[in-house]
């Protein structure tokens, strides 16, 4: 009993580590609007939080696999995790946006070691190299999938600090478990060189397309957040609630994927109901919540089968795992820091165009609003005022309309101005992330290209 139930407490340690490093690509997404205000940076700026860690998570993989096979995995894994729990630390006392995107490099190289080394012990755990391979990249997907529902709720609740904060005790129980595996591991450096030599080539077609649905996903999840909180003006927790259709949806969609023997297949359906939401999501006819949802919906079940289907092509029959599984982490994250220089200047200049048609809108709603010329002054003054204090962020005007009049007549063409007021700035906010949401559906169909290469090499 003492046996099964160290591996069992070595298996929830090792998808535990997997989970929370790689949900950290994406936990932060919800928390961005609150980081660059209270460090009162752009939002071009803050957008390097999420592409330093992924950037350094993606060169970092492949030499952290490396080392897992020089050094021993069991080292590598908990010197990672150690790392990667310390670098949280200093993400949570950072008080400005430079050591905080340094801290989140430190972060990401530690999370590479212990998502590369945990591969290479997972094996031992469930005695098979498939089913290692299968948890380990379902682990993954979760992890990415929950993380920005998680750093919403932990955002709105406490703070955005808490995030990383939150993420400290964990590495610790991590580490803990890791400890004595660690301390009884011996490495034999020829056997590994040998290993190493061997590891043959790449699955390129899987990598490249595994590179182009993170890349679509990336989208999905940054872009989903902004538009839901700058845009329309949700708080992080209602935003929160509002994304976790896609996380619900992979989880749901999980069981059937694994029951899709033919993994070309099921990379394709993927890939294309990935497409289909976001070009969904791009087209929205109105700004609505209730909207978003199916196409977040479908973007959550082609999560679930694409990311799992491609992961373990790329894995399929090459050994050792944790350099190939290196690929795939390196694949994943260049694919979303891609997907992220290249939208984050389309939407940002979107959005001042946007920006300048609603107000060109509100002015001529203000000139035509059937109330007292004094009091258009004074609303015309205010609303600048407004937008002035939120520079080029989307605006939030109601404040602007407050104190409200006292005349009853005046009262109520006050509130209809505002409300259209408000209905301009979330069409404009609606129409300024169109166009990057089409480019990411465009992301996910260039993946069905390197998947109908790979079909006839897929043999599992």
């Amino acid at each position: 009993m003492g046996g099964r139930d160290n591996r069992r407490a070595m298996r929830a340690a090792l998808l535990l580590t997997v989970g929370v490093v790689l949900a950290d690509s994406s936990v932060v997404v919800l928390a961005l609007p609150e980081i660059y205000r209270q460090l009162d940076v752009s939002v071009s700026a803050v957008t390097w939080v999420l592409i330093a860690f992924n950037l350094v998570l993606a060169l970092a993989a492949l030499p952290a696999a490396s080392l897992a096979r020089r050094v021993g995995p069991a080292r590598v894994a908990l010197a990672g995790i150690c790392v990667f729990g310390a670098a949280s630390l200093l993400c949570g006392l950072a008080g400005g946006i430079e050591l905080l995107i340094a801290a989140r490099c430190v972060q990401a190289a530690g999370g590479a070691a212990a998502v590369c080394a945990s591969l290479e012990l997972l094996p031992s755990v469930l005695s098979s190299e498939r089913s290692a391979a299968t948890v380990w990249a379902g682990a993954g997907a979760v992890g990415a999938a929950l993380g920005p529902g998680v750093g919403g709720a932990l955002t709105e609740l406490i703070s955005w600090q808490s995030i990383f904060l939150f993420q400290v005790p964990v590495a610790a129980l991590v580490a803990v478990a890791l400890a004595r595996r660690a301390a009884g591991e011996a490495s034999s450096p020829a056997a590994v060189a040998a290993e190493v030599r061997a590891a043959g080539r790449p699955h390129v077609a899987a990598n490249l397309a595994l590179a182009l649905v993170s890349a679509a996903l990336a989208a999905a999840l940054f872009l989903i957040v902004l538009l839901l909180i700058e845009g329309w003006r949700l708080t992080p927790i209602a935003a929160a609630a509002a994304v976790t259709v896609m996380p619900i949806c992979a989880l749901a969609a999980a069981p059937v994927a694994r029951r899709i023997e033919a993994v070309d297949a099921r990379a394709a359906a993927g890939a294309i109901l990935i497409a289909g939401g976001l070009a969904g999501l791009g087209l929205l006819p109105q700004a609505s919540v209730a909207l978003t949802l199916p196409p977040q919906a479908l973007v959550g079940l082609g999560l679930a089968l694409a990311l799992s289907a491609l992961t373990e092509a790329a894995l399929a029959g090459r050994s050792p795992q944790a350099i190939h599984g290196g690929w795939t982490i390196a694949a994943r994250h260049i694919g979303v820091v891609a997907g992220l220089l290249v939208l984050t200047p389309v939407f940002t200049q979107d959005l001042v165009t946007e920006r300048e048609h609603a107000e060109r809108a509100g002015t001529a709603a203000l000139l035509d609003a059937p109330i007292p010329p004094t009091s258009k002054l004074e609303l015309a003054s205010r609303i600048a005022d407004r937008i002035a204090e939120e520079g080029g962020k989307v605006p939030t005007l109601g404040p602007a309309f407050e104190p409200l009049p006292s005349d009853p007549t005046e009262r109520a063409a006050t509130i209809a101005l505002r409300t259209r007021i408000e209905d301009e700035v979330d069409a404009a906010a609606t129409h300024a992330f169109s166009a990057s949401f089409l480019i990411a559906a465009g992301f996910a169909l260039a993946a069905l290209l390197p998947i109908a290469i790979a079909r006839r090499r897929i043999e599992l």
